[in-house]
């Protein structure tokens, strides 16, 4: 465990506050905080991670004062390595002859941008901004041909014994090749092997070698550094970009915190290579997997950013990612997972308006916290009203979408306010067609359902008389005022009491009511439908027997 993860584990503070604190002490308060993205495909909510990460750890820095700059390195001198799946069939064999080439130099197969990493470029950075991360974009591509890489390659092959050292030292192997040359004959970006060079004056002449086995064209050819485009290999552009930049702060996945990784290779470079007392914080994040998978922007895998405010509110996922220890991984499943994550939001933004309690004080300070850095607008002085997400889903599909019979439902439930307000009206409004969104999109099928009006015998046989009696007297007893929750746990005390299993009543009344094994939540069914129904539709289907 290390310094960082020791005070936010053992202190009552969140981990953005620990970083903060950390970064004031050894930088003071000129702080520059940095993320970075390779455009290589639609930016989705697995490398979104990092941003909003970052953005917490700014937002925290200036609320301790500190003066913070946020920068988002592009770095569209990627090569493009793969295909992804959303552009094999129309465009495959259109990119085929780019592999190898940096994706700014590789056309966009749509003929909407200049380029492959631009399309990306134009897609990903406004769907940042929906979710209040607005860092200063900077374009890798022009930092080269400004000229700031270029001392570092003349340090790194002037050094190029100690850098060789230190490499095999931190990795365990050498790094002899420090560069990515394009060729000037075939123009591939990955194929070009340095084989040799030479200083001339201020000047780097090298000499290539094009690698058919990297689909190169196989030709030798000698030119200066900067006549075709470069780029540092990654790890020597990571520290170098950090050290031009000077970056104290930057978040990475937790992968290049491994032994041996780029974050121990970077400290090293600004120790040994660069000669800096000051090392930068390379913090570590955990991974935002989607449905047990890890997500990848160039393959075509994971949720895009895109779909994300379709289905909740920015704030909800920003808060997701902010109440989780920062090193500490979590799987996202969008069919599934889409109310509870609502619902710990909601919850949180009862706890900051203290209309609820926990007597854990870490959890508490950790939980509004985490709500306050997710806050996108300013906060209001009272808190929303709020309905439910998994309530309100239930609600829609028992009312067939009619959004006036949702509405009037949620007021004879004393869930909304019969003189709602218009700001709380319009939340109400927005939720309403995330969900509808959420529900015709990702929405799993078991949590899809139709009410049957008239119960079908067949299914109404498969529950024993016995236990639809006790049900339907139990649900007659059921106290006015109960909703949701409660109804489920009087229905479970209903059960005990006459010696059934609850999840008989349970299933009885997904089998009668549904006509399906499962469904939503017993309680939340039967509130959404109304007490009344559920017994008319129940004595109907006595009349099965």
């Amino acid at each position: 465990m290390n310094h960082i993860e020791e005070n936010e584990e053992y202190a009552f503070k969140h981990w953005a506050t620990v970083i903060s604190e950390e970064a004031i002490k050894r930088f003071g308060n000129e702080q520059v905080v940095a993320t970075g993205w390779a455009p290589s495909g639609y930016y989705h909510v697995g490398n979104f991670k990092e941003a909003v990460t970052c953005r917490a750890i700014q937002r925290e820095l200036i609320n301790l004062g500190a003066d913070s700059q946020y920068i988002l390195n592009i770095d569209d001198v990627d090569t493009l390595d793969k295909i992804p799946a959303f552009f094999k069939k129309d465009y495959g064999k259109m990119l085929h002859p780019y592999l190898g080439h940096a994706i700014n130099k590789v056309l966009d197969p749509l003929g909407c941008h200049d380029s492959y990493a631009d399309h990306f470029i134009a897609d990903g950075l406004p769907r940042m901004n929906e979710f209040d991360v607005n860092p200063e974009p900077i374009h890798s591509s022009k930092l080269y041909l400004e000229g700031k890489y270029d001392k570092y390659a003349k340090l790194f092959l002037e050094k190029k014994e100690e850098m060789f050292e230190l490499t095999e030292r931190i990795t365990g192997s050498r790094m002899e090749d420090f560069f990515l040359i394009q060729c000037p004959e075939c123009q591939n970006f990955a194929a070009p092997k340095m084989i040799d060079y030479e200083f001339v004056k201020n000047k780097i002449r090298v000499k290539l070698l094009c690698r058919r086995e990297n689909r190169g064209c196989g030709k030798e050819s000698t030119i200066f550094l900067g006549d075709t485009q470069w780029k540092l290999k990654w790890r020597l552009d990571w520290a170098a970009r950090q050290d031009f930049l000077g970056v104290t702060v930057e978040s990475s996945g937790k992968d290049h915190g491994v032994a041996g990784g780029s974050i121990d290779s970077s400290l090293a470079m600004h120790k040994d290579i660069f000669n800096k007392d000051k090392l930068p914080l390379l913090v570590q994040h955990g991974f935002l997997t989607f449905g047990g998978k890890k997500l990848s922007g160039s393959t075509g895998s994971g949720m895009p950013v895109s779909e994300f405010p379709k289905i909740l509110e920015p704030q909800t996922f920003l808060y997701k990612i902010y109440r989780h220890n920062l090193r500490t991984d979590f799987d996202f499943k969008a069919d599934y997972d889409v109310p509870s994550v609502a619902s710990e939001y909601d919850r949180a933004e009862e706890l900051f308006y203290g209309e609820e309690e926990i007597e854990h004080l870490k959890t508490r300070e950790k939980t509004v916290k985490a709500y306050e850095l997710a806050q996108i607008d300013e906060k209001p002085i009272k808190k929303p009203v709020r309905v439910d997400y998994g309530h309100l889903v239930t609600v829609m599909q028992v009312c067939m979408f009619d959004k006036e019979q949702v509405v009037q439902k949620l007021i004879k439930g004393n869930i909304l306010p019969k003189d709602i307000s218009k700001y709380d009206m319009d939340l109400f409004n927005e939720r309403y067609e995330k969900a509808k969104y959420w529900i015709e999109n990702f929405a799993n099928e078991n949590l899809k359902f139709k009410i049957v009006d008239d119960p079908r015998c067949d299914d109404v046989k498969k529950v024993e008389k016995k236990i639809l009696e006790q049900l339907l007297s139990a649900i007659k007893e059921i106290p006015e005022g109960y909703h949701g929750d409660d109804i489920t746990q009087d229905l479970y005390n209903s059960a005990k009491a006459v010696d059934f299993k609850p999840t008989l009543f349970f299933k009885a009344i997904y089998r009668i009511i549904l006509g399906r094994k499962s469904g939503p939540r017993a309680g939340t069914l039967i509130d959404a439908l109304g007490k009344d129904e559920i017994i008319r539709i129940l004595e109907k289907a006595l009349d099965c027997y």
